[in-house]
């Protein structure tokens, strides 16, 4: 009896991994088109906060999650605000916490096909004070999921393919200046601009699955059953 519940357990188990299992996707990737700095990032008046990013920037989509063929361009639209006091860590890499949107569409101003959207929170902006092994500073605004921090719309990716954990990451080269902390608040700067996004796709459960799960509960009804008997 023992024996047959445990078994009739596993295989329900097994069901359910294979209908919550899911799989981590590169939804998208892009660099902007210009030679020159592209976002810019202004610390406020007081040096309390500082605000990020940059409007229609001609972009390049490298990889796209759905059958669209690439490369294509696009442009990008990014807004982000500090929400918590910068921090210098180890004496060269500063640290802060920013919330914002982004835009990757086919026309100016976030209009046309909406290829990727979203909005992000408590994330960090972060870079070293030291120069890169090309010489020349750089920095990174990631927003990764635990769940919540991050969300995705699109017109062309299925929302199936959208799904938690995700990320959006943005790369930020050729900074005009090393970071800096003016104040409690990331000092301003200009620097140029590629990303990616990610996402799990949420997963179809297989008929195996489902055949193995059903299997399952109905080993578990029939162990109940004797047991009332």
């Amino acid at each position: 009896m023992k024996k047959l519940a445990l078994l009739t357990t596993t295989a329900a188990f097994l069901g359910l991994s294979a209908l919550a299992q899911a799989a981590p996707i590169t939804i998208i990737a892009f660099a902007q088109d210009s030679t020159s700095n592209t976002i810019t990032a202004t610390a406020n008046g007081g040096n309390t906060a500082t605000t990020l990013g940059g409007t229609d920037v001609a972009i390049t989509v490298s990889g796209y999650a759905d059958g669209t063929p690439t490369p294509f361009q696009a442009y990008l639209n990014l807004n982000a605000t500090s929400t918590g006091a910068a921090s210098l860590v180890l004496g060269t890499d500063v640290f802060q916490a920013f919330a914002g949107t982004f835009s990757i569409t086919s026309g100016l101003g976030g209009t046309g096909i909406n290829y990727l959207s979203g909005s992000f929170a408590d994330i960090a902006l972060a870079g070293s004070r030291v120069a890169g092994p090309n010489g020349g500073f750089q920095a990174a605004l990631v927003a990764t999921d635990p769940p919540g921090s991050v969300s995705f719309t699109s017109d062309q990716i299925p929302a199936s393919k959208l799904g938690d954990p995700s990320s959006i990451g943005f790369t930020f080269t050729a900074l005009s200046q090393a970071l800096g902390i003016c104040g409690s608040t990331i000092c301003s700067f200009t620097a140029s601009v590629s990303g990616n996004a990610s996402a799990s796709e949420v997963a179809v459960p297989a008929p195996a699955g489902l055949a193995f799960l059903g299997i399952g509960l109905l080993g578990l009804a029939a162990v109940r059953r004797k047991v009332a008997a």
